[in-house]
C-alpha cells in the first residue's frame, strides 16, 4: 500500500509499505478521511513535537474515519463495510492510570500517528490501517464519515472543559483560536457558559469564532484588548504560546482556573507570584480519557454542531500540499484529507 512517511522538518515522502497484517481482535480499515492535527504540524516543522523525537520515518494521522475492510478472529461486533471513526489511544489497561481512569497518562500508552511509543506506530496518512476492534466505533445514523473524523479532536476539547469541572454559568477565555480552541468554544456553549472570549491574532480565527458563538473575540497584540483582559473565572489555553499563558494568567479572577491544552515549547518563564496570590489553579490537559462514546453522543443528538469547521479537504495524492497548507494557517480551520 501507499503511505506518506516523515523523515525530517518537512520532509513528507510518499512510500511503500506492506499491507498491515491484523491479529486477533484486530480489523483492517481502509482510511476514509485524515484530520491535520496540531501536534501533526509540529512534526511536520521541525521533525519532532516537544519531547517525542522519532527514530526513524513514521507516517502521521491520527485524527480519523474509515471503513472496516477486513476483521480477524475474535472480532463479533464488526464487519467488513461498517463505517468507523477510530480512537487512537492504546493504553495498558493494567497500570495504575489505568486501574484509576486516567488511560491517558498511561506510561505504555501505544498512540497512532505518534513518536511517543517506540516503536512508533504508523497513523493514517496511509491506505490502510490494523486497529483494536475496541478502538472503532460505527458511526450513528446521519453522521458522514468527515465529521466522524473530527471526533478525536472534539474529545481532547471535550477532556479539557472537564478538567474545570464548573462551566454553566461562568466566564471563559480561550486562547488560541486554532481548531481545538473552537471545539473548546462549541463545549463550553453546550455545558452553559455565560460569556466566552476568544483571543487569536489571527483576523480569520477571531471571526470564526464569533460565527461559532463566542460573545467577543479579541487580538492580544492589541495592547487595549490586552489590558481589558480581567475577571475571568476559567481560561483555557490552546495556543502554545507563552505569551498567551502569561495573558490568561493575568486574566484570571482571584480562585480561578487555567487549563492549559496547547504544547508549550520546553522551556519558558510562568509568573509564578501571580499564580500564588491570586491562589489560581493550574491544570494540565493532555489527549484524553473516557470523552470518545460521550463526543460521539453529544454530536448524534445535536448538543454539539461541527458545521464550518472543516474548511479544506485534500485527496490523498495532495496530503504534502495540504501539510504546507496547514502550516501556514492562513485563512483555514480543520484541513481533512479524503483518500
Amino acid at each position: 500500500m501507499k503511505t506518506y512517511l516523515l523523515f525530517g522538518p518537512e520532509d513528507l515522502r510518499l512510500s511503500d509499505r506492506p499491507m498491515p497484517g491484523i491479529d486477533e481482535g484486530q480489523v483492517l480499515v481502509q482510511t476514509r478521511y485524515t484530520g491535520i492535527c496540531g501536534s501533526d504540524v509540529h512534526y511536520f516543522r521541525h521533525g519532532y513535537c516537544g519531547s517525542f523525537v522519532p527514530k526513524r520515518p513514521f507516517a502521521l494521522g491520527h485524527e480519523f474515519s474509515g471503513v472496516i475492510h477486513a476483521v480477524g478472529s475474535n472480532v463479533g461486533n464488526l464487519k467488513p463495510g461498517d463505517e468507523v471513526a477510530v480512537d487512537p489511544s492504546m493504553p495498558c489497561g493494567t497500570c495504575n492510570h489505568c486501574r484509576n481512569g486516567q488511560n491517558n497518562l498511561c506510561l505504555s500508552m501505544r498512540f497512532f500517528g505518534s513518536a511517543s511509543c517506540d516503536p512508533h506506530i504508523d497513523g493514517s496518512m496511509g491506505q490502510f490501517v490494523a486497529v483494536p476492534s475496541a478502538n472503532c466505533h460505527v458511526l450513528p445514523s446521519g453522521m458522514d464519515l468527515a465529521k466522524a473524523a473530527l471526533l478525536e479532536p472534539l474529545s481532547v476539547a471535550l477532556h479539557a472543559v472537564r478538567q474545570a469541572r464548573d462551566i454553566a454559568g461562568r466566564s471563559i477565555l480561550i486562547t488560541g483560536g486554532g481548531p481545538i480552541g473552537q471545539l473548546i468554544l462549541r463545549v463550553v456553549r453546550a455545558f452553559g457558559a455565560c460569556h466566552v472570549t476568544v483571543s487569536d491574532v489571527s483576523d480569520y480565527a477571531r471571526q470564526f469564532a464569533l460565527e461559532s458563538g463566542a460573545d467577543q473575540a479579541v487580538d492580544p497584540l492589541d495592547e487595549k484588548a490586552r489590558k481589558a483582559f480581567n475577571g475571568y473565572d476559567i481560561v483555557f489555553e490552546a495556543s502554545g504560546i507563552p505569551s498567551a499563558l502569561s495573558d490568561g494568567i493575568r486574566a484570571l479572577e482571584r480562585g480561578g482556573t487555567l487549563v492549559l491544552v496547547g504544547t508549550m515549547p520546553e522551556s519558558f518563564t510562568i509568573e509564578g507570584n501571580h499564580i500564588m496570590r491570586k491562589q489560581l489553579r493550574l491544570l494540565g490537559s493532555f489527549r484524553f480519557a473516557n470523552t470518545f462514546e460521550d463526543a460521539i453522543r453529544m454530536v448524534a443528538s445535536g448538543v454539539i454542531n461541527l458545521d464550518g469547521l472543516i474548511t479544506d479537504t485534500y485527496g490523498f495524492q495532495d496530503t504534502a500540499t495540504a501539510m504546507k497548507k496547514a502550516l501556514e494557517k492562513k485563512g483555514v480551520m480543520k484541513i481533512q484529507i479524503a483518500s
